[in-house]
């Protein structure tokens, strides 16, 4: 995966340094499309702004981006405008509504399988130049099972790890020992417990943010994957070639009794993830998931009133099975249909600017495949979490999930009540499962059920000649490292 002038090692090495130090263009043609003003009536008029719409679902990091965006906007010589919008609740909706209305925006970061297999994105290999590839580790332009025909549809940009964050102050007012995290999951619950009892009614053991049902994944998922539960991502199993779902169980469970115990900060559901990180911030809050862009969370978005910590995920049985998990992910796509797309290349080719991730970096707001995030970023010496987000020599990139065309199958298979005709459903069922606080066989059932569904939908998808299968198998993979 990795270059030359980086190996794998270097990039986790690179990586790490960056986690540890740091504090959180082409084309001269016509902007807007049109003729030139004649020379004796137009000419000293200026040009009309090209509106680029961009598309995130990422709040953390806006203050920075807008910031960007809004300088880019008052200086760029090619009159391109962003206009950049943030969906962080519904965004696939948002998508899959503007998809159906044929009013996709010029720019999307982080589509969904849907969009791609749609067709939206351009193939950026053409835009890649020697200076753009200078610019970015290997693994961030290396084409991934998930591309058709061989397209790059974004730039990988961050390197994200995932761990388990801790308020030590609450641990000391519950009779805990602050240098001393869970590590089992029957720990954690008695841990909440005992921070919740101490906590008159204000205090509480854990938080879960699934107002957002995608927060499943950073609170059942890749936490899973230290007890040896997870080959892949998505609950796809690269060794055996199936989606596999049912060690995701247990761990449904578990949420359900620490609910009813009233070990969570009450009112689940109805909040999202920046409303329970405020809430933990605020010192409210014993234990949270978090992911490397939460030290620019926690030192300057939401600046902790409370002395916190970091550490891996507990395992089940109080023995690793597998690495802690990090991703090289998420990255802007073009629309390959813009109305704009000369601008449109423009606006990305910023949005993928040194300039844009060095000023991430400084801010604590991830790790990045850019070498000069990675090189030149602030060495600040206040930035509490960096050591604990550190990526490791155990930890591990589990292998992607292959991209399914959920429209190969029609009408949508059912789990319950919910279509699987999206990667989301996943997210969704585990969502219902908890919300109707579902006993152990109904949620082994369920997603035996929701296994059962997306190996079909493999199948479906191998017989219409959308995927192959054999470029997500990894039949040797190990989760935990020798």
């Amino acid at each position: 995966m990795m270059n030359t002038k980086r190996s794998k090692q270097g990039l986790l090495a690179a990586a790490a340094a960056l986690l540890v130090l740091m504090t959180g263009c082409g084309n001269n043609g016509n902007g807007n499309g049109n003729a030139s003003p004649s020379a004796d009536t137009n000419a000293s008029a200026p040009k009309e702004k090209v509106s680029i719409e961009v598309w995130v679902n990422s709040r953390h990091d806006l203050e920075v981006r807008e910031s960007l965006v809004k300088k880019f906007n008052e200086t760029n010589p090619d009159h391109i405008e962003i206009n950049y919008k943030v969906f962080a609740d519904n965004y696939e909706e948002q998508l899959k509504l503007a998809m159906n209305a044929g009013n996709l925006p010029d720019i999307a970061y982080n589509i969904s399988a849907d969009l791609a297999n749609a067709g939206y994105p351009l193939d950026l290999n053409p835009l890649i130049t020697p200076e753009i590839r200078a610019r970015f580790d290997e693994s961030a332009l290396t084409v991934p099972p998930t591309a058709k025909n061989g397209e790059l549809d974004r730039v990988f940009e961050n390197v994200t790890t995932f761990k388990l964050i801790y308020n030590k102050d609450l641990f000391k007012a519950a009779g805990l020992d602050p240098e001393k995290p869970p590590v089992t999951w029957q720990e954690m619950s008695d841990y909440a417990k005992q921070i919740t009892a101490s906590g008159g009614g204000q205090k509480f053991g854990l938080g879960l943010p699934v107002k957002q049902t995608a927060f499943w994944r950073y609170y059942v998922i890749y936490p899973s994957a230290v007890s040896g539960d997870i080959n892949g991502r998505e609950g796809w199993n690269a060794v055996t070639g199936k989606y596999d779902f049912s060690p995701f169980a247990k761990y449904v469970k578990w949420w359900i009794d620490e609910n009813k115990a009233g070990s969570v900060f009450p009112g689940v559901g109805t909040y999202d993830n920046d409303m329970i990180r405020a809430q933990f911030a605020e010192g409210n809050i014993g234990m949270l998931s978090a992911a490397t862009w939460d030290i620019g969370v926690f030192n300057d978005q939401f600046p902790a009133k409370n002395d916190w910590a970091v550490a891996d995920f507990p395992t089940w049985d109080g023995t690793a099975k597998g690495g802690p998990a990090y991703e090289t992910a998420n990255g802007f796509s073009i629309n390959k249909n813009s109305k704009h797309l000369e601008e449109a290349k423009k606006a990305w080719e910023f949005l993928i600017s040194d300039e844009m991730f060095v000023e991430l970096a400084q801010k604590g707001l991830g790790s990045f495949t850019n070498l000069a995030a990675q090189d030149k970023a602030i060495q600040p010496t206040d930035r509490k979490g960096v050591d604990g987000f550190v990526i490791g020599d155990s930890s591990v990139d589990y292998p992607m999930a292959p991209r399914l065309d959920y429209s190969v199958v029609n009408p949508p298979l059912k789990v319950g009540s919910l279509d699987v005709s999206k990667s989301a459903v996943v997210n969704d069922v585990m969502n219902q499962l908890f919300m109707s606080s579902k006993e152990l066989p109904d949620i082994e059932k369920t997603l035996q059920e929701l296994g059962d569904a997306f190996n079909k939908l493999a199948e479906a998808n191998t017989a219409a000649g959308t995927i192959d299968l054999n470029n997500y198998l990894k039949p040797d993979f190990k989760p935990l490292k020798p």
